[in-house]
């Protein structure tokens, strides 16, 4: 088929690629944000995809507005038969419909749970033991269209939405080509209809809510660690000052310490006293400095004994 890919970070990058090395469809062009400031210095960096696509020699559109009607008709221009969307922007009507066979989008949940910006996170963050990848056709809702293609994971007890996210990189471009050869064999499917009553939202994280709330359960603050890393960043303030929680354990030894207290036991272990026991602290990084381990941490504040977490 004839596709124009639209997309913008790692993930989607490592998905064009992965199509590309198929060599079973035409990429006529990839689309993606213009080139940002980032970093120290604010120098204009372009995205992930659009070295991706440049490394691969294929044509670039960049896209400051997908509601432009002059990006419509560009895509129009091109007579291609699909849109293939990883991790960009709501798309309008007139988009979607530049195409023969519309659009469909990579998704980092089992649909209909976690619709929204932050799929991994939202289901980290629930504590949730199962996830996935879903590609599934755009149309006027959020996350709404018919599931073309799915495939789960398991999710470690450890592991926090970044490398979670770094597997569903991993397995998204094999789930894609498995949608696209089922769209090429049947063109005018629309897809599987989602459950709306087992719908769940994932809005946006942001960074007030990475506060740690020392009186709920062990389990529900190391969710929220795992969740919010590696961006934007669990965090606690004791005496003011910004201590982010970057990495956490559940202990399997019983161990009590005050709630949002944390102390040093005879081991070298620094844990965390929470509603229901203690959260051990296994990477920190206090305002203004590195990350470091819980046990340096602690050894720099040179206490006798219990410190006050907020």
């Amino acid at each position: 088929m004839r596709l124009v890919f639209l997309g913008t970070p790692r993930i989607a990058a490592t998905c064009l690629e992965e199509i590309h090395r198929s060599g079973l469809h035409e990429i006529v062009a990839v689309g993606t944000h213009p080139d940002r400031p980032q970093r120290r210095g604010l120098k204009l960096l372009p995205t992930a995809v659009k070295e991706t696509a440049l490394r691969l020699g294929l044509p670039v559109i960049e896209v400051s507005d997908a509601k432009d009607p002059a990006f419509a008709q560009e895509l129009t221009a091109l007579q291609t038969d699909l849109l293939v969307v990883v991790a960009f922007v709501i798309l309008p009507p007139a988009v979607l419909g530049a195409t023969r066979l519309g659009a469909v989008n990579l998704h980092g949940s089992l649909l209909p749970r976690w619709r929204g910006a932050a799929p991994v996170q939202r289901s980290v963050e629930a504590g949730e033991s199962v996830t996935g990848a879903t590609v599934f056709r755009l149309d006027s809702g959020v996350d709404t269209g018919g599931i073309v293609a799915t495939e789960s994971v398991q999710v470690g007890m450890e592991e926090t939405s970044g490398e979670i996210l770094e597997r569903l990189a991993a397995l998204g471009g094999g789930l894609l080509l498995r949608a696209l050869a089922h769209l090429q064999a049947h063109p005018e499917d629309r897809g599987i209809p989602q459950d709306q009553a087992l719908a769940t939202k994932a809005p946006k994280l942001f960074p007030e809510e990475g506060c740690i709330d020392w009186t709920l359960g062990a389990k529900a603050i190391h969710d929220k660690v795992r969740a919010f890393n590696p961006a934007p960043g669990a965090w606690t303030k004791p005496d003011g000052k910004l201590l982010k929680i970057w990495k956490t354990r559940m202990p399997t030894d019983s161990v009590q310490a005050g709630i949002g207290q944390a102390i040093r036991l005879a081991d070298g272990r620094v844990v965390a006293g929470c509603a229901d026991g203690v959260l051990e602290l296994l990477e920190l990084q206090p305002e203004g400095r590195a990350r470091q381990a819980g046990r340096d941490w602690f050894n720099g504040l040179r206490a006798t004994g219990a410190v006050s977490l907020s």
